[in-house]
């Protein structure tokens, strides 16, 4: 009898103990500050299991909020954080409470955005909310990271030296986060004791939400100066030597040689708020390729940057929300004073009028002997120095119908930057200055910009000026811009941009600037609404812009409306319209003259399934009014297909076809033509696990296009005029471009930002022949190859 009292006892008592711990409190706040341990007594293993028994000592944190749509009413499902630190890192453990069924796991390469279960960090290490980091972990173990500047602006460029791991679990998945103070640039402090702000999000993919703590949306104006303020002892980082050393071969199957190269990055950073980074004997060509594009226009064509050398630390370089690839992608033209895509691109050609070289000739990258680059701060004081240096590079062309070789002396590209920055209470504010350099025998191109920024406590008001100036052998030019934001309350911003840039400022020797001669303004209203009853958020953009060139032409004119509608079943549809009022064109016709365009119209209508199924499709439709008459009618599909985490295969197909495009030819004359443009691109992804992949893409462009008519610019300034049959030029001017960009690639992340790559690449641009069917020239484009190489790389981290 006491035997069995004892048991039931006993019994009671662990049911008891297992309640109580069932229902351990947990905190809506993030700790202020968290619980500091010791490194070596720590022992945690990222595996993405939080089993470890210092996880056991940590309290928990609740409190999550629904940001995307912003309606801020609590999450529905529990996301329970850990949080503690060490002379070596910050600790971030997280249990995500979810059905099994509802989970959705997608391998992918670092940094790809895709729908799916995913905890993202977002650290402010400045303290003030003037630069940070943030890092994402994705169901199943695949990394995402980057920078982070005021007030949210993202980059992806950056990849740091971190470890996570993630677990499924019978009642929702957990993740595990170490992230070392060693690679993370943060200001000096006496006493070691240091102020972070932070911020966490969850991903919830089969609800289409994202959840976080603090609760800041993207409708409001503050997010960095926001961040829930975390209190740090005694983190003083040591110092951090890393050695990347690399080799690579490559095989040429058109010419059938073989060339190895070999040679290393260092990265030395003595103190928290000090690098210097040197690359010796650069291997800087890309392992990944970039979009074919087709631009037959006189506006020149931004490519981001891609390499990891000069996207590392490269977050000081940025002076305006302009400068960067994401304002590209806004539909908005990239403004900055260093691109640094500009080293290593095709060398300056022999300045000889007689010499003949081919466009492969031409357009040949150049080799870089060197470059290194200096990051720092010193108070309130950031500053960074960046220098490239070209090897020399052989022309082989014609002069006099003989054969020469000409050797050009490379440039040198160089840049410095100095910002200094200040956060209260009462806002934000700083202001910079970059001068940038370009030296070569026979130029020198300097640029030099004064940049300020301010933001108001509240986060209403916000301000974005550039200055910018150019001297090239003499020739000076000016510009300025300037971005204006106002939002009264939340989901609702007023946007202005105000632009001057005269004709003598040239700054793409080294930077980025789509046209000079403007001057002009735009204006925008964007509008969310977030938990209607028949919608998940309904999204409104109005705009109009106008611009002039310095003769006071109206060159750029637009009135813009735009809706998208979220479902509640997570579909989404599209629907924009502008309007594009009488204007006048002066740089298409390569210098003859400007020459006046009409009224036109372009209405376009997307839909998009729900990106979280399995199988996922996109398609659309666009009528555009041509510049002087005729249309355009686009259709675009794309079908997704993701069985499981670790197969992925995407197929986008473009199909455009108009009676109107015109095209400029020769001196005043120009030609319009009926087109037909297809633009298949297709992706195929296989993850042996998260850190090796198997993937193909290809990518082919094929255009046809048939002479309607002729036209004439008469007199500068009017409407072209049509030449008559009897006055058209004798031969047809119908053309075709086939241009095929196909790339195989396995990669292996060895360590942290250690690779194996193994790169098949093949590329071509098919000289015109209008007879032939799509099918023939897509084959031809395959046959025909310019670029058709192997290469090995590999490349390995050592250092502490």
């Amino acid at each position: 009898m006491i035997k069995q009292t004892m048991t039931v006892t006993l019994w009671i008592l662990c049911v008891s103990v297992k309640l109580v711990c069932l229902a351990e409190p947990t905190r809506e706040q993030l700790p202020t500050r968290p619980v500091k341990r010791d490194e070596a007594l720590a022992s945690i293993k990222i595996d993405g299991h939080l089993d470890e028994a210092v996880w056991a000592e940590i309290p928990w944190t609740d409190g999550f909020r629904v940001t995307e749509p912003d309606t801020l009413i609590p999450a529905a499902l529990r996301t329970q954080v850990k949080i503690f630190y060490t002379e070596a890192g910050l600790y971030i453990g997280s249990w995500n409470e979810q059905a099994v069924d509802t989970l959705i796991e997608r391998l992918s390469s670092r940094d790809a955005w895709l729908t799916r279960d995913r905890l993202t960090v977002t650290l402010d290490t400045s303290g003030e909310g003037l630069y940070g980091y943030w890092f994402g972990v994705n169901l199943g173990g695949s990394l995402s990271d980057g920078t982070v500047l005021p007030e949210r602006q993202y980059g992806s460029e950056w990849d740091g030296p971190w470890r996570a791991e993630t677990a499924q679990l019978k009642d929702g998945w957990s993740a595990e986060m170490f992230l070392p103070w060693s690679m993370m640039s943060m200001p000096d402090s006496a006493n070691y004791t240091r102020t972070m702000g932070i911020a966490l999000q969850r991903a919830v993919a089969h609800k289409n939400q994202t959840w976080g703590i603090p609760a800041l949306p993207r409708t409001t104006g503050l997010f960095m100066s926001r961040l829930h303020k975390l209190v740090l002892t005694d983190v003083n980082p040591k110092q951090q030597i890393t050695f990347y050393p690399f080799i690579s071969t490559s095989f040429d199957g058109l010419k059938h040689e073989a060339k190895a190269k070999a040679g290393f990055d260092i990265f030395w950073r003595p103190t928290t708020n000090f690098q210097i980074t040197s690359s010796i004997n650069p291997d800087f060509g890309n392992v990944e390729s970039d979009d074919i594009v087709v631009n037959l226009t006189s506006y020149e064509t931004f490519y981001p940057e891609k390499r990891p050398f000069f996207l590392e630390g490269q977050d000081i370089f940025i002076t305006s929300p302009r400068a960067s690839a994401r304002h590209g992608a806004s539909h908005k033209s990239p403004v900055t004073l260093l691109n640094t895509r500009r080293i290593g691109s095709p060398a300056r050609a022999p300045d000889d009028e007689d010499l003949i070289l081919t466009r492969l000739e031409r357009n040949q990258p150049s080799e870089l002997l060197g470059a290194v680059k200096i990051t720092g701060q010193t108070g309130a004081l950031r500053y960074g120095l960046l220098s490239a240096f070209e090897n020399e590079t052989d022309f082989n062309g014609i002069i006099d119908e003989q054969s020469v070789n000409i050797r050009q002396t490379g440039r040198d590209f160089s840049a410095a930057r100095m910002l200094y920055e200040r956060s209260n209470v009462n806002g934000r504010s700083s202001i910079g200055f970059i001068t940038t350099q370009v030296s070569h025998p026979e130029e020198t191109a300097i640029t030099h910009g004064v940049d300020g920024h301010y933001l108001s406590g509240s986060g209403k008001i916000e301000a974005d000026v550039q200055g910018l100036a150019s001297d090239i052998e003499g020739l000076q030019g000016y510009g300025i811009f300037a971005d204006l934001a106002y939002r009264p309350s939340r989901g609702l911003k007023h946007g202005l941009a105000l632009d001057f840039f005269d004709r003598q400022l040239q700054i793409n020797n080294f930077g980025y600037l789509q046209r000079n001669d403007a001057k002009g303004y735009s204006y925008g209203l964007e509008r969310q609404r977030s938990g209607l009853e028949n919608f998940t958020s309904i999204r409104d953009n109005f705009s109009f812009s106008q611009h002039w060139n310095l003769d006071g032409l109206l060159t750029r004119s637009a009135l813009s409306a735009s809706k998208q509608l979220e479902f509640n079943n997570h579909t989404k549809l599209n629907m924009r319209m502008n309007f594009f009022p009488e204007r006048y064109e002066d740089q298409d016709s390569k210098g003859n003259g400007a020459y006046k365009l009409i009224d036109r119209w372009q209405i376009a209508l997307d839909w998009d399934s729900d990106r979280s199924k399995r199988v996922a499709f996109e398609a659309g439709i666009k009528y555009k009014q041509e510049d002087i008459g005729g249309s355009k009618l686009s259709y675009d599909a794309e079908f997704k297909f993701r069985p499981n985490d670790r197969f992925s295969a995407s197929l986008n197909i473009k199909f455009e076809e108009g009676d109107g495009w015109l095209l400029h030819s020769i001196d005043k004359d120009f030609t319009r033509y009926n087109s037909t443009i297809w633009r298949p691109n297709f992706d195929i992804s296989y993850f042996l696990s998260a850190r090796q992949q198997f993937k193909i893409v290809a990518q082919w462009v094929g255009i046809k296009a048939f002479e309607r008519d002729r036209w004439f610019l008469e007199n500068e300034g009017d409407q072209l005029v049509a030449k008559a049959t009897a006055d058209a030029d004798k031969g047809s001017r119908n053309f075709s471009i086939s241009r095929l960009s196909f790339q195989a690639r396995y990669r292996w992340e060895l360590a942290p930002l250690s690779d194996l790559f193994v790169v098949y690449t093949r590329g071509s641009n098919i000289g015109s022949n209008i007879s032939k069917r799509f099918s023939e020239q897509l084959q031809d484009a395959w046959d025909e190859a310019l670029v058709d190489s192997l290469i090995i790389k590999l490349r390995y981290r050592m250092g502490n």
